[in-house]
């Protein structure tokens, strides 16, 4: 299947986008301020380069800029309907996303949802399945609560993640790597292409928040938070000799 892919206008997108509509409005600085903080301690297992270097099939680690198709042909299978993270207590539903005309990846209209965006591979096609999820939200009485991806950042490598597909199979994921970047950084982008492995990205923003009154939702988070897992293969059936 062909799906629209501008790598590099999406990188616009990805820092913007994932910061306006992962982090809503200025008033969750009540939360975050007492809760997600620079001395918090942002995830540091491993480094966005090694998660690059180690699944990147084009040879481009890292390379800002570099030669993009607009299109790209990604492979899809039944759709992830849940993601299970027991070990941060996460366990909800997945809701397909993409782009909007502005090249902005698209984002859930509730705290709870996760995304998958059908830019990427579906779980399971020896790829890359890319997720994205809010880290805090505003109710409509006006009261700061942790969004789906608050705790991401507590994972650690070897930790666990299954996903659901649409016809009941359960894929098992772990964690490689999970890292904190500075939310400008163009190389987030890299973490979306497409890789030699089966593996799974969840994205959200972290740190610290940073007031500007010139954004429209009032500021941004200083950094992304970007989880990367592997699929654990199932242990082959053993195969048990005819008799006569």
């Amino acid at each position: 299947m062909h799906i629209f892919a501008g790598r590099r206008r999406l990188v616009a997108g990805v820092s913007l986008g994932l910061a306006s509509a992962l982090v809503l409005v200025f008033a969750i600085v009540v939360i975050v301020s007492s809760a997600v903080s620079d001395d918090l301690g942002l995830p540091s297992d491993g480094s966005l380069a090694e998660i690059l270097e180690d699944d990147s099939p084009s040879g481009n680690v890292g390379v800002v800029g570099a030669d993009e198709p607009e299109l790209v042909s990604v492979p899809q299978g039944p759709l992830p309907v849940r993601v299970d993270i027991r070990g941060i207590f996460i366990d909800a539903p997945v809701i397909t996303l993409g782009v909007g005309d502005d090249t902005i990846p698209e984002v859930p209209q509730r705290p709870d949802q996760i995304a998958w965006y059908n830019f990427s591979a579906t779980p399971g096609q020896n790829n890359n399945a890319v997720f994205s999820g809010h880290v805090d939200w505003q109710t409509s009485g006006g009261d700061p609560i942790p969004g789906v991806f608050y705790r991401l950042r507590e994972l650690r490598i070897g930790d666990t993640i299954t996903v659901t597909l649409e016809n009941d199979e359960v894929l098992e994921y772990r964690v490689t790597g999970n890292v904190a970047t500075s939310y400008d950084d163009p190389n987030i982008i890299r973490s979306m292409d497409q890789t030699v492995r089966d593996v799974i990205t969840l994205i959200t923003c972290g740190g610290s928040w940073e007031y500007d009154p010139a954004k429209d939702n009032g500021g941004n988070y200083s950094h992304r938070v970007v989880v990367r897992a592997e699929r654990v293969q199932p242990a082959a059936a053993a195969v048990i000799p005819a008799t006569n």
